[in-house]
């Protein structure tokens, strides 16, 4: 029922449905439909009162039934947000990102935010084996699915096995090919470490999320089917969007 269609029924023209619970419904149904998306919040309580035609205790009624379903989160002096359908990101030994999504039916993207060589810092050098001082490439990225952000990508690489990745990379190529081009036909997960953390002012802008929520951070180490490391990652997850699964049997 679209809020029109509820107002002209008129209040308790539904037999036995109250008419905060008509209200909920509705917002229901246009969460489901995803028309707060854009903003992830409900309008404010003065805009719904109006929009209904009813007192504010009402309204409240019919937002304290969505939060009880798990719809929406409400944050006093700040808002109602909606808890959109939380993506299942599995960790196991063959984590591709592209794969995590395409199999839940989105559509997996990058924006490429920073590619440059610098020294590697302590924690990269830890992962990848390298000794201090070793430089490596470092690739950072704004990972979509169906063009909304879900998590904020860095990534390392050891400089001197993969010269010329950077290139590769600003002209577009897919980090798969790019692998393969230097000889590394496969890898697989060795390490996944989960973490919580609060985000900065600039990863909330990046990320759409609050700077008051927080997010979900995994340590990784991809290594070659040699066992040599070729990659140490950091992934920060909006923890309102995403929920990892971890996969402890075979290979997928």
């Amino acid at each position: 029922m679209t809020y029109s269609q509820l107002l002209a029924n008129g209040p308790g023209r539904r037999s036995g449905v109250t008419v905060w619970r008509q209200i909920a419904e509705t917002l229901t149904s246009e969460i489901r439909d995803r028309v707060y998306a854009d903003t992830g919040r409900l309008p404010g309580e003065v805009e719904l009162s109006a929009r209904f035609a009813v007192n504010r205790h009402t309204l409240r009624q019919a937002v304290a039934a969505l939060q009880s379903e798990g719809l929406v989160r409400i944050e006093p002096g700040k808002g109602t947000f909606v808890q959109h359908e939380l993506l299942d990101y599995a960790l196991s030994r063959r984590t591709r990102f592209s794969e995590n999504l395409l199999r839940q039916g989105l559509l997996p993207s990058k924006q490429l935010l920073t590619a440059r060589e610098i020294v590697a810092p302590e924690r990269a050098a830890r992962g990848l084996r390298l000794e201090k001082g070793v430089r490596v490439l470092m690739v950072q990225t704004l990972d979509e699915a169906n063009d909304k952000p879900i998590g904020l990508g860095t990534s390392y690489y050891p400089s001197a096995r993969f010269s010329g990745l950077l290139d590769m990379l600003n002209e577009g190529q897919c980090t798969t090919d790019i692998l393969k081009f230097f000889g590394v036909e496969d890898y697989v997960r060795v390490q996944s470490l989960v973490t919580t953390q609060m985000p900065n002012e600039e990863t909330a802008h990046l990320l759409k999320q609050s700077s008051t929520r927080p997010m979900l951070c995994v340590e990784s180490v991809d290594e070659d089917m040699n066992g040599i490391p070729i990659k140490y990652g950091e992934t920060i997850f909006c923890g309102d969007r995403v929920q990892l699964v971890v996969n402890t049997g075979g290979e997928s």
